[in-house]
């Protein structure tokens, strides 16, 4: 088998297609490389057998080399390239800073996800979106620091099914109610639903939060139905958070009442992969058709698969991507219905690289619920890393306007933005999200990507 660099005009920045051809078929495939990176993400470069540290240097060395727009990149400069620390959903956002410059894909990349415009009868180039179309968004307000002291998730019939009250969805399922909290004080109790909060329906526990962070005041009025079918009319009134550790409470918590509502939230919450694995497995063993528990059971080991290789550990990280895998699909086998489960599947697919199958599985929760703002990220996260950036604006441009507090919803739709040739707008979303940048090693990431555009002409 012979494999040699695709040609490409110019550098797509941190693209390489490298194509493998033999006597029976002709594959290409991907890497993706670069420059962006911040405290919580460190790459390390190996390049014509030269170390770089520094992403900006290699990239310097790589433009030089590439100075005619005509030469291709030999596949040997780009051929290891190693993430230091643990990557999730919320950098994300690195893979796609270091696509965005190839605003039309060459066609070895959509042949790899499927969109061969040979094969379907498309062009070649990106479809124009007028300028005025999803414009870039305001800054958010400053989020409202309070809390109801209640632990929350969107209900769904798994859920239900779980804590044995039925298979009745929507709105916001009660799973803890906190001591000493707002919540306990107005008599919410576990398993209680919240559907509806100061006018509006709630759909989600997105939605949820959303309305507590956005609101101006503290005094809310909640509709509940409880485990009894009926519905009651509830005031509250929200207090600071004052620093509350959910992870110490559900420590001790486990030490005196180890019920498997406390075993999966302190899975969920331990930074330990190893324990929270196990606690999950336990939860399983004795509730296997616990579909939730399956996701949350997949994403753990994909932690520890990337804690694993991001340490340099000599742990085979294969059984544990194989083991994940199968965890998901068992989770949506179990519960074909759950928009959550689509979204996790999707979320778990980007992180092993495959967007195409990814965007199948958000746009499965999204014609579930349509409310849900991270389901429409990972739409228009994926469509933009097969290089539909045409498409992919407007899911995260409406990912913003549903959760205008989650900083990678910004970060994404500004590459989206530039990949677009749309510069000032996406200048203007970065210095939007300037308030979500609660710590110097964020506000440095918006920093570089703002940066990043003189380097890129």
């Amino acid at each position: 088998m012979g494999q040699r660099p695709c040609r490409c005009r110019g550098l797509p920045m941190g693209v390489t297609l490298t194509e493998s051809t033999s006597e029976e078929s002709s594959e290409v495939s991907v890497r993706f490389s670069g420059w962006f990176c911040s405290g919580m993400v460190s790459l390390r470069f190996v390049a014509n057998r030269q170390q770089f540290d520094n992403g900006r240097a290699l990239l310097s060395v790589l433009q030089s080399r590439t100075a005619s727009h005509a030469e291709a990149v030999p596949r040997a400069w780009l051929h290891n390239v190693e993430v230091r620390s643990p990557v999730r959903l919320v950098v994300l956002s690195l893979a796609l800073c270091l696509f965005a410059a190839a605003c039309s894909p060459p066609a070895g990349l959509r042949r790899m996800v499927g969109q061969d415009p040979a094969a379907t009868g498309g062009g070649t180039g990106t479809t124009e979106v007028p300028a005025e179309a999803f414009p870039p968004p305001d800054p958010p307000d400053e989020p409202a620091d309070a809390r109801i002291g209640a632990v929350v998730l969107t209900n769904e019939s798994s859920w239900g099914l779980f804590l044995r009250r039925g298979v009745e969805t929507g709105g916001s399922l009660v799973l803890e109610v906190l001591p000493d909290s707002p919540a306990q004080a107005i008599g919410l109790r576990a398993g209680d639903v919240i559907t509806w909060l100061d006018g509006q329906d709630i759909h989600n526990h997105e939605q949820l939060l959303v309305i507590f962070r956005e609101s101006q005041t503290n005094q809310h009025v909640l509709r509940v139905t409880r485990e009894d079918g009926t519905t009651e009319q509830i005031e509250a009134e929200l207090v600071p958070s004052n620093n509350f550790s959910m992870l110490s409470y559900l420590e001790n918590k486990l030490a005196t009442s180890p019920d498997p509502v406390t075993r999966y939230l302190l899975a969920e919450n331990l930074p330990d992969d190893d324990r929270a694995i196990e606690l999950i497995r336990g939860v399983l063993a004795e509730h296997p058709n616990f579909a939730e528990g399956h996701a949350l059971l997949a994403r753990r080991l994909i932690d520890r698969s990337q804690r694993n290789a991001a340490g340099g550990t000599v742990a085979d990280t294969s059984p544990d991507l194989l083991d994940a895998t199968t965890a998901i699909d068992t989770a949506v086998e179990l519960d074909p219905e759950s928009p959550s489960l689509y979204r996790a599947r999707s979320q778990i697919l980007l992180t092993l690289g495959d967007p195409a199958k990814a965007e199948i599985d958000a746009q499965r929760a999204l014609d579930l619920d349509e409310s849900s703002a991270e389901t429409h990220f990972l739409l228009g996260t994926s469509q933009l890393l097969v290089g539909r950036q045409d498409e992919a604006i407007e899911p995260l441009h409406r990912a913003v306007r549903l959760d205008p507090f989650v900083l990678d919803y910004y970060i994404n739709l500004a590459l989206c933005y530039r990949s677009l040739n749309r510069e000032p707008d996406a200048q203007t979303t970065i210095e939007a999200a300037r308030p979500l940048a609660s710590d110097p090693t964020l506000s440095q990431r918006l920093d570089d990507l703002l940066n990043s555009e003189a380097t890129t002409q």
